[in-house]
């Protein structure tokens, strides 16, 4: 559920910002958006249409490569904490230590 809220809002705010985009470069050319609809034809829009498909594929594919990234990083750190060989040393020369100590006091104290 949070996968999508994050990409709707993703796809929400990278409309803001293009319809932004769009609005001022044909204010600082001066081009009316209502004339240049009309001259669209049928193949230009279709075409455009499959262009936005197209982008909208890319980034929902890059957004799950990154996901499965940050999942597959998260998971070998996990594993790597656990079974890092020189953890393991340090912890068997740390217990040993203690059990020859423990062993040393109860036999002193005979």
């Amino acid at each position: 559920m949070e996968k999508k809220n994050n990409r709707d809002q993703l796809y929400g705010l990278s409309s803001q910002l293009m319809e932004l985009f769009v609005s001022d470069l044909f204010t600082k050319n001066k081009v009316s958006t209502e004339e240049t609809k009309q001259r669209l034809t049928e193949v230009q829009k279709e075409k455009l249409k499959q262009t936005v498909e197209q982008l909208k594929t890319q980034v929902e594919e890059f957004l799950e490569e990154k996901n499965s990234q940050k999942i597959i990083t998260e998971t070998e750190n996990a594993t790597d904490l656990k079974s890092n060989p020189l953890r393991e040393a340090l912890l068997k020369k740390t217990t040993k230590k203690e059990s020859e100590n423990e062993n040393n006091e109860d036999g002193q104290g005979q």
